[in-house]
Parts: structure tokens; C-alpha cells; sequence
């Protein structure tokens, strides 16, 4: 069995654990965002030229901690970075790797305060998680599991100013930006109503 492989069997397992500490979507996640992004990257490693390999590495670990606790936890980026680091390093990558893919593609996928990631297979990861924000039902899914905590007015201001990050921060290909410029703007008309 490939490393990529072995890692993709225990990125199954953590989900599959049901950690008592995670949210409620974090099944949801597994299913239907992780491997999705995982496959957005293997497709536009082939269009850019990028190592799949690593690519797909870094997408299936970019949000792990989901596994095992909140998002809301003070402690889930680093735990991220931690978790991806062990997952990375017990399964005979180099350090390196471990440390391109922890901490610039990881690390930065989610284009906060104008940090993006530099190599090639980090603004793949962040150009596939923005995909799948954009071209699945994430929105919808992320939407009903705030419905519970916020109002329709904030649901729709965090909407929005996700919105904005995933197209304009977080795709770092400008032809893939064209490409779903109009799922951008059918969401943002949703949200905007």
C-alpha cells in the first residue's frame, strides 16, 4: 500500500472514531468536503503541473482536526497542523514534505489577512477547497448546521464575506476563477436577498 494510500485509510479512521468533542457536521465533512477537495487537487495538479501526491495529501489533512473537535475551539488550527504533521511523519514522508505541506499549504489555505500559501501544491489546496465551497452543496450544509447558533442576518453577513475570501483570496488561478464565476454569483444573489 502507497503512503498516500495509508494516509487516506487513516484520515477514514479519525472521522470514523466519532470523537465526542467534534461538531455535528464533521460526518457531513468527511462525506461530502475532505475527499472532494482531495479530488479538486488531483485534478488541477494535472492542469498546473504540481506533485499529486502532496497535493492530495494536504487536502485530505487540512482541516483534520474537524475529526475530533469544534471548529469553534481556539485550539483547532494548531491541532490541524498538529495532527497533519504526525499523519504525515508516520507515514514515511519526508520532512520536507511535512514541512511544505503543515506549514504553507495547510497553514495557509484559508487566506486569512492576506496570507496565502506559496508553493505550487498550497495554492492548489486552497483553490480546491475554495471549489468545493463553490461548486458543491457546502453552502447550504454550512448555512443549516450556523442556523442553529445564528440569526438570518448574520448567517447572511458571514455568507457573504465567505463568499468574497473563497473567489477572490482563496482561488490563486485566474482561469479557474472565470471557470465558476457564476456559481460565485448565483451564491452571492442568494445571499444577498
Amino acid at each position: 500500500m502507497s503512503k498516500l494510500a495509508k494516509l487516506e485509510a487513516d484520515v477514514h479512521a479519525l472521522y470514523d472514531a466519532k470523537d465526542p468533542n467534534r461538531d455535528e457536521w464533521a460526518d457531513w465533512l468527511a462525506d461530502h468536503h475532505v475527499f472532494v477537495v482531495a479530488d479538486f487537487a488531483s485534478e488541477l495538479t494535472a492542469r498546473y503541473g504540481a506533485n499529486e501526491e502532496l497535493a492530495r495529501a494536504a487536502a485530505l489533512l487540512h482541516d483534520i482536526a474537524d475529526a475530533k473537535m469544534s471548529r469553534f475551539n481556539s485550539e483547532h488550527e494548531e491541532t490541524s497542523l498538529t495532527i497533519a504533521r504526525e499523519l504525515l511523519t508516520n507515514n514515511g514522508y519526508s520532512n520536507d514534505e511535512v514541512e511544505l505541506l503543515v506549514e504553507d499549504a495547510i497553514r495557509y489555505h484559508s487566506c486569512f489577512d492576506g496570507h496565502a500559501p506559496s508553493s505550487l501544491e498550497g495554492k492548489i489546496l486552497s483553490t480546491a477547497d475554495s471549489l468545493a465551497h463553490l461548486k458543491t452543496d457546502f453552502y447550504i450544509y454550512a448555512v443549516y448546521a450556523r442556523a442553529k447558533r445564528n440569526n438570518l442576518e448574520d448567517i447572511k453577513d458571514w455568507s457573504l464575506k465567505k463568499l468574497e475570501r473563497d473567489f477572490y483570496a482563496k482561488i490563486q488561478f485566474d482561469d479557474v476563477r472565470e471557470e465558476v464565476r457564476g456559481d460565485y454569483e448565483a451564491l452571492k444573489t442568494l445571499f444577498s436577498r
